[in-house]
């Protein structure tokens, strides 16, 4: 396939790319230009800063769209809460294990099944090392604060407003940090979510109507930027809220 501009939506957020040169994909790609992935042992300190960056940056997208996505796809207002634990507990094996069995406490508490909770949850660490959870929650229903530090049972639960935010997706992002190419995170994800969520929809544009589509979302453009590529060369991005307007 070969394109020069798409749209993604996620729920109400919608964004707008359009490349200097074309992209290719799959068979069209014959340069066998591939994505960045980690930087391997033998990468320079340079490379390994741009390769955190390029993780955490695609990590951060993926998380946003998602959460965008299902704000407004289910019966309940969303729910954004923190687990922490009050131990000093590092080992994220064992931390995500008990984050687990904590939503299907969770979801059998309120629908008495493990596994109807439909929800995003990103993993991060503190300064002492100790690893938390930032969790949103899109179908469930209000639970007391209290029965849920009961349910989750190591610690702290911190519950965060998000009532008057029109783009909560951006909002949880701003808590991750690099941890999401920390090495206690190698061949793990930075960030969770159920099956079953609404999934952010990529759609090609021609070019020749991108201008009717900016024109038509103007009094919803929240940003826009142009930076370069080092495969498409220069890219023009736009970003449009559908519930605010300027």
């Amino acid at each position: 396939m070969i394109y020069g501009a798409k749209v993604v939506m996620s729920g109400h957020v919608v964004e707008i790319y359009e490349y200097e040169r074309d992209i290719k994909t799959g068979k069209d790609n014959k340069d066998g230009s591939k994505s960045v992935g980690r930087a391997g042992k033998g990468a320079n300190e340079e490379d390994r800063e741009k390769n955190r960056e390029i993780v955490l940056s695609r990590a951060k997208r993926e998380v946003r769209r998602l959460i965008n996505s299902n704000v407004d796809a289910w019966d309940e207002k969303p729910k954004f809460f923190t687990l922490t634990f009050a131990e000093n507990v590092t080992d994220i094996k064992w931390a995500n294990n008990e984050f687990k069995k904590f939503r299907q406490r969770l979801s059998r508490h309120i629908w008495g099944c493990p596994n109807n909770l439909k929800y995003v949850a990103v993993i991060e660490f503190q300064k002492r090392g100790a690893v938390h959870y930032h969790v949103v929650a899109f179908n469930m229903p209000y639970v007391p604060h209290a029965d849920l530090e009961r349910i989750w049972g190591h610690g702290f639960v911190h519950i965060r407003a998000i009532d008057n935010c029109d783009n909560v997706g951006a909002y949880v992002t701003k808590y991750m940090t690099k941890d999401c190419d920390d090495e206690r995170l190698r061949e793990q994800k930075c960030y969770f979510s159920s099956r079953g969520l609404a999934k952010p929809v990529e759609e090609i544009i021609e070019k020749e109507d991108l201008d009717a589509l900016r024109v038509a979302l103007s009094p919803n453009k929240t940003f826009e930027k142009e930076f370069k590529s080092e495969y498409v060369g220069k890219v023009s991005y736009q970003q449009y809220n559908l519930k605010r307007r300027l």
